[in-house]
């Protein structure tokens, strides 16, 4: 039987559904806007530098951008795996996961860091980085780079405390970095105290430092027998089934995330055609979004948790439950922020932007694509349900099928072959979005994942 170790570990496999729900996802939404902060802390102190430095850590974001999708799809591997097995009361496998996750994480970071060194030049030339913007993202990406494993880490680590029921004490390490960030950007960027003035490169600095404090404490507790799972560098060897099974699991999950970034390059081109106006009016309608994403992903967190605990206790039925229970709740968040949104949506535009031809473009924006936002909440909440059954091949595919054989080329026709214009791409995402919460919601309701064997050897 596993001991409870910590206050914050929880048995999901029994007791009010929805109670877990919220004590999961509370904390997982309070990262999410952590993680948000954390750029914007950067953007605001390196913003004192001037517009190539701001460009610089912009295009140093999509860079990390392509290469997070590494990490997360280990991050989602680990997690499956961990929940099953503290669902199962199986101490012995889940610690193995954890310790084999690290193991991972190690030899991944280790291929970014190099590939990211030897082509940090090309890739923000790749982006049209100007000699300036070149000169200030190279130093501030090769920082972010060098210390890529406390990222790596640090993320593998939560992951394994959130598929041990545990999300309050990843969201007490995402307010400590973001703490210690806050504090150092100045120092490090403008050089407080005595220190080198370092510009760009100095915020880069305060972040790596910042996430390797924090990482350095999950692994302690992880190590010392503070968590529900524990790792145990000092006496376990690689063992390429458990990598197997994390990478099975995950990299389906990485391609997912890939594929997604990619298209979203792809549309932003589509709309850079009907030139500035529309691709603002896009790029804030597009982060308004992401923060409308924030509570699905922190639902869909505690659905890969529950389902995955509950998996491995055999009950089927619970995990069924606890998966639609989030998507209820998030189905009714999304309508009424719908609903805000669209009703005051010249007003929210106009905060961002003072155009009118931008303030116009986001207007319609908005009420295109918000009335839709109830099928973002059924597509991400059991897509994340999904992969906590270590189901991800069949929702890699839905999502390749939407994006790139439905969103694109109906983007692509809406826009050019129809009066509709750019307004062709709001609908084109609006639709999108509709069509792949059905294909989710048809995979999820067939109960395949159910019968999920995630790790075959006994």
């Amino acid at each position: 039987m596993i001991r409870q170790i910590s206050n914050h570990n929880k048995d999901l496999t029994e007791g009010p559904i929805l109670h877990k729900i919220i004590s999961l996802a509370g904390p997982l939404m309070v990262i999410a806007a952590l993680h948000t902060t954390q750029s914007l802390i950067d953007m605001f102190w390196v913003g004192r530098l001037g517009v190539c430095a701001i460009a610089a850590v912009a295009m140093s974001g999509t860079i990390m951008m392509v290469l997070f999708t590494i990490i997360a799809g280990i991050s989602t591997g680990t997690l499956a795996l961990v929940a099953r097995y503290v669902g199962a009361k199986d101490k012995e496998k889940a610690d193995a996961i954890a310790t084999q996750s690290i193991y991972l994480a190690i030899i991944m970071a280790t291929v970014v860091v190099v590939v990211g060194l030897l082509f940090t030049k090309r890739l923000f030339l790749l982006l049209g980085a100007g000699q300036e913007v070149l000169e200030a993202g190279v130093g501030y990406l090769k920082i972010i780079l060098l210390g890529g494993i406390t990222m790596f880490l640090l993320f593998l680590g939560n992951a394994i405390l959130q598929g041990a029921g545990d999300t309050v004490t990843p969201m007490k390490l995402m307010i400590l970095a973001n703490l210690i960030n806050i504090i150092l950007d100045p120092v490090f960027i403008f050089g407080l105290g005595g220190l080198p003035r370092m510009n760009t490169s100095g915020a880069a600095v305060a972040t790596v430092i910042s996430q390797a404090i924090s990482a350095f404490l999950v692994l302690w507790m992880l190590s010392n027998g503070r968590s529900l799972v524990h790792i145990h560098i000092h006496r376990c060897k690689v063992k390429l089934e458990y990598i197997k099974a994390i990478i099975n699991i995950g990299l389906p999950s990485s391609l997912q995330m890939f594929f997604r970034s990619l298209m979203s390059i792809v549309l932003m081109g589509i709309v850079a055609t009907f030139g500035t106006a529309a691709v603002a009016a896009y790029g804030v309608g597009m982060r308004l979004r992401m923060v409308v994403l924030m509570p699905a992903f922190a639902l869909g967190g505690s659905a890969a948790t529950l389902v995955g605990q509950n998996l491995g206790s055999r009950q089927p039925g619970r995990a069924k439950r606890s998966a639609w229970v989030a998507t209820i709740f998030d189905m009714i968040i999304m309508v009424l922020i719908a609903i805000v949104f669209f009703s005051v949506a010249y007003q929210i535009m106009g905060v961002f932007n003072q155009n009118e031809k931008v303030i116009s473009l986001g207007v319609q924006f908005l009420r295109i694509t918000t009335p839709f936002y109830v099928f973002i909440a059924i597509a991400i909440v059991l897509n994340r349900a999904l992969a906590g059954a270590g189901d991800t091949v069949v929702p890699m595919a839905i999502t390749l099928l939407t994006l790139w054989g439905f969103q694109v080329p109906a983007a692509v026709f809406l826009s050019k072959a129809t009066p509709l214009g750019v307004t062709g791409v709001w609908w084109a995402i609006a639709l999108a979005s509709a069509l792949n919460a059905l294909l989710i919601l048809i995979w999820f309701e067939m109960g395949r994942w159910k019968r999920k064997t995630i790790f075959k050897k006994t």
